[in-house]
């Protein structure tokens, strides 16, 4: 399996949602889809990706 954690970047990275399967691009927000369906949109940027660990750090704004 292939999903992802996403956390915000930073000092103390926060975890905004676990299981990602879809990370999609609109606008200036992302779309998070994890593996049961359910759905998160973030603004912000990606900063890093750490394939080896399946993480995506974004520098985001937690609504």
């Amino acid at each position: 399996m292939c999903e992802a954690k996403v956390y915000t970047d930073g000092d103390h990275p926060q975890l905004i949602m676990e299981d990602v399967v879809l990370l999609q691009p609109e606008g200036d927000e992302f779309l998070l889809v994890n593996l049961l369906g359910e759905q998160k949109r973030v603004r912000g940027r990606i900063e890093k990706i750490d394939f080896l660990r399946h993480r995506v750090y974004l520098a985001a704004t937690l609504e």
